[in-house]
Parts: structure tokens; sequence; C-alpha cells
């Protein structure tokens, strides 16, 4: 066997099936030098591999026990739960939930507005240019909403993950450790982690560390961004999830869908031509996804490093893994078809 791909260890009966060789031999082709794949359904992981060099300075092989960095799966493994979790209403002004948002321009938005990106505030802002930590917060909070249309925002998440641990006195590492045991590298570097950008605004290779700006700024930790898992544990806070999907609770004119928290079909083409029309999941920007395909069964988990060294063109890492999506589609049963 190639020394670089490890099959992780699987669950009793899940050996050498048609599935875990489709899974190991799209990984061998992955355009992005690593990557972690798993399929699952209600009961157990079905096919699992890790691939690749986690850093093309050291070649250094991509193992199980490697972190990944999760980049915006943050907002729907950390944020999302822990917001749910909040004995708060959902729908009032946060202004009226949480002091800290009190005459803001954001605090007029609900917190499913935030969490279905509908508050209008803008995708993202280079805060980390000019401030650090709780500034960031505020700034985020002081920014007025300038969109008609729900659109996909950190902002919103950022202020979010402010929220949740003002509102539990807990940081988002205790609460994610807790839940999930993800974890946020706020201190020494993450070992073993997989690399992702020569950082131009840092001057060096991100190795262990948070690749988001605004979350490094913010000391690692934040609701949109920072924190790391490794395969296994990215899967095990994921099946749990796989059911029917969330309502959606905005749409915009681009035909994108929001859930709380999650991406419903079709938005972005995120579940591959093959997608079933329940199909609902989430996107990072280092190159991850999870999907979930309800009326079939089964989730997948892609992790990969698509920005190392540098993020480069989206493209490839898009079509590989709307390649690897249909191909695992075709393992499963079309869902039934509804008569009338």
């Amino acid at each position: 066997m190639d020394p670089r791909l490890q099959r992780v260890r699987g669950h009793p009966g899940v050996a050498v099936t048609p599935l875990a060789d489709l899974v190991t031999g799209r990984a061998r082709r992955a355009p992005m030098p690593a990557v972690a794949v798993a399929v699952f359904d209600r009961e157990r992981v079905l096919a699992e591999v890790v691939h690749g060099v986690a850093d093309l300075t050291t070649g250094r092989p991509a193992t199980a026990d490697c972190w990944w960095d999760l980049a915006s799966l943050t907002k729907v493994l950390v944020t999302l739960p822990e917001v749910l979790s909040l004995a708060v209403r959902r729908d009032a002004p946060i202004a009226q939930l949480w002091p800290r948002a009190a005459g803001r321009p954001a605090g007029r938005a609900t917190i499913d507005d935030l969490l279905a990106h509908r508050s209008g505030l803008p995708p993202d802002a280079p805060f980390y240019r000019t401030r650090r930590g709780a500034a960031i917060v505020d700034a985020a909070l002081d920014t007025a909403p300038s969109r008609a249309e729900a659109a996909y925002s950190d902002l919103g998440y950022i202020i979010l993950g402010a929220l949740v641990e003002d509102l539990t006195g807990a940081s988002l590492p205790a609460l994610a450790a807790r839940r999930t045991g993800l974890r946020f590298a706020t201190g020494a570097p993450l070992e073993p982690a997989v690399a992702t950008e020569r950082c131009p605004w840092r001057g060096r290779l991100i190795v262990g560390e948070v690749h988001d700006e605004n979350a490094s700024a913010m000391g690692g930790a934040a609701g949109h961004a920072g924190a790391f898992g490794t395969l296994a544990l990215v899967t095990a806070a994921a099946r749990p999830l796989l059911g029917p999907p969330p309502p959606c609770l905005a749409e915009n004119g681009a035909g994108e869908r929001f859930a709380a928290g999650w991406w419903l079909y079709p938005t972005r083409g995120i579940g591959g031509p093959r997608a079933g029309a329940d199909g609902f999941g989430a996107s990072g920007f280092v190159g991850n996804r999870i999907w979930f395909e309800p009326a079939r069964g089964y989730g997948v988990v892609v992790l990969s490093n698509r920005v190392h060294p540098v993020r480069g063109d989206r493209a490839p890492f898009a079509a590989w893994t709307a390649d690897l999506l249909a191909a695992i589609a075709e393992h499963f049963p079309a869902p039934p078809v509804e008569t009338a």
C-alpha cells in the first residue's frame, strides 16, 4: 500500500468494499495535497480514508491523528449547536437579549437572522488589519446591514460566537471540547496538524493554527472559524445530525437557501450533481465539506488543505468533490418517488 495512504481503522464489518475502494481511489486522485473522507450512515462509518501530504515543505504524510482546520465548519459544528441550546427567543432582536448589542446597528438582527444569513450584514470584513480580540466583535456589531437579500456572512457568526460566550459564561473552546472534542488552537499550535496557507499577512506557513485572519486576530477562537478536528472527531460530530433537513429560513435570487447554519439543496451545488432534494450541508474555505443525504440515509465528510501552500483557484477542489459525491451517491438507492 502507498505509505502516504492510510485507511483509518473502521467499525466491525467495514473492510474492503466497493464503497471503500471508491473512496480510496478518489482520494488518491485528489488535487489537494492532503485529503480525508468519511462516509457514514445512521449506525456506523462505512468507509474512511486519509491520504496525501500534510506539509509539502517537509513531506510529512497526513495520518489519522492529524488535526484539520475546519474553517467555516466551525459555524455548524460549534456555534450553531451552542446557540440552539440557549434558553432565549430566537425571534427577538439580540439587543434585547444581550446588553453588549444594545444601540449597535447589528443589534436589531434576531438570532435566526444571524443563523440564516438574513441579517443584511456583509459577507466579511478585514477587521484583523486594525483590530484585535474583542474589538473585532465590537466592529461586527457596529457594522450596518447593507444587503436586502440573504447573503452568507462571517460577521453574523462572529457576533453569535461572542453572544454564546457572554450568555453561557463559557468559552467556545470549552464548549466545543465538552460537546464534541473539537479543539481551538488558542495557545501553542496543535500537533500533528495539516498545513494550510503561507499567509501573506503573517508572513509564514500556517500549521496547527487557524488560517482565517479575523479568527487569528481574535486569539484563535471565533464563532465563524477556528475549530480543528481529526477525521474521526468531525465524523462523530456529524453523524447525529443525519436526519430530516432543517427548515428553510431564507433564500435569495441566486437560488441559495439557508436553514439555521446549513445550506439547503441546491445552494452553490455543494451536494454535487446527484444531490437529493432534501440534501443539506456546509463547506469551509480551506477545502472542507459536510453533506447529508437524509432520504438515502448517508452523509459525507471531506477535509482537505486545498489552500496549501497558496489558496489559488477553488475550481479543482470543487470539481473533485462534485465527482466524489456523485460517485458515492451511486452506491445508495435513490429515495422513493412520492405518488399522489
